[in-house]
Formats: structure tokens, sequence, C-alpha cells
């Protein structure tokens, strides 16, 4: 009887170990075209909302404007409620002739409806936003979702980026305005609140 429990506990033993070098190999196997696949949305998104950069360069002293400006963040005045809000990096955008045409910044509010939504915002030299995406966003289907649809990002082209945009429910947006999702009233807000935290970051830690 014993002979069989430590037979028995040995070919499990080698079973469970088989199965482990296997799914770790086909983790392993996995792992990179996972890894590619995410580079080529965000490059994509990149391109959506900064279409006339065709690149975007981290710098020392834009790294250390992003600590300073977490550092700085709950005395926004953004609406912010303590930790929810942050900037998680900041790049030059170049133009096809190497020429810096203005920043895109990637800021994060976990104020969504699902969770955390990080977003990536353009802002030109001129002081324009060239337009807004989406890295992480899980918001409901038919809803919040409704953020990443064209009609609703294209409304922030163009608008003024010198100061902060407001979220309004109705009516006809301003330069300074943008009309929210109906039904959506967290996944708009947290919207506008990771978008100025962008456009501040952009006129109080880089300009």
């Amino acid at each position: 009887m014993k002979n069989t429990i430590i037979k028995d506990a040995a070919i499990l033993f080698v079973i469970t170990l088989i199965a482990g070098v296997a799914l770790g190999a086909v983790h392993a196997i996995t792992l990179e075209p996972i890894n590619q696949a995410q580079i080529a949305a965000t490059n994509a998104t990149y391109a959506e909302v900064y279409p006339e950069a065709v690149s975007f360069e981290n710098t020392d002293e834009l790294t250390a404007a992003v600590e300073a400006a977490n550092a700085d963040i709950e005395g926004w005045g953004l609406g912010n409620k303590s930790g929810k809000l942050s900037i998680n990096d900041a790049m030059i955008a170049k133009d096809a002739s190497g020429s810096e045409v203005g920043y895109m910044i990637i800021s994060t509010s976990g104020e969504g409806y699902g969770g955390d939504i990080k977003m990536t915002v353009g802002v030109s030299n001129d002081g324009k936003v060239t337009g807004i995406g989406f890295l992480t966003i899980n918001e409901t289907v038919g809803l919040g979702l409704k953020a990443k649809d064209a009609s609703f990002r294209d409304q922030f082209v163009g608008k003024d980026a010198t100061g902060s945009i407001e979220m309004i429910k109705s009516g006809t947006a301003t330069d300074k305005q943008f009309n929210a999702i109906s039904g959506a009233s967290f996944t708009s807000g947290a919207v506008e609140k990771a978008t100025n935290a962008a456009l501040y970051f952009v006129n109080n830690y880089v300009k």
C-alpha cells in the first residue's frame, strides 16, 4: 500500500512537472507576439492622436517634469480624488523633418465607471489639442465605451489647450468645451480629468 502511494505521488509529480514546463514554453512562445501586438496598438493610437508627428522622443527633462507633476498633482484643483489622477509619460512629438511640433502626454484617471482610463493627449506647439486616444479603457459597451468612437474623440481636435476643457451635457460646445457621452457621466468625467491633467502638465511643467 505504501509503495502504491509513493508510486502514485511520483507519477502525479512527473505529470505536474511536464504540464508546468509545457505551459512555460507556451507562455514564452506567445509572450513576444503579444508584446508586439501591444506595441503596434500603442503606435496606432499615437498616429491617430498626433497625425502630423512621425516619432515621439523621451528626454531626461520630461521624465523629471513627470515626476515633479505627480508630486504636485493633488494641488492642481482638477476635481481629483487622492491617488486617482496621474501623468504616466511625456514625449516630444517630431514631424518627418525631425522638427519638434508638440507633445504627446499619457495620463490616467481612476474615476471611470469600469476603473482606470489611460489616455494619450496630443498638444501642438501653437496650443491646440491634436487629438485624444485610449490605451486602457474598460467601460460599458454601448455607453462609456463610446469614448473610443471617432465621433466622440474627434470633437477634441483643435480645442484650445492653453487652459482646461470643460465637459457639458448638452448644447454647442465652445473651443474650451466638449460634449459628454449620454448616459456615461463617469466615463466623460474621467476623460475630462485625464485630458485636463495632460493640458495642465504641458502648460505648467513643460512650456
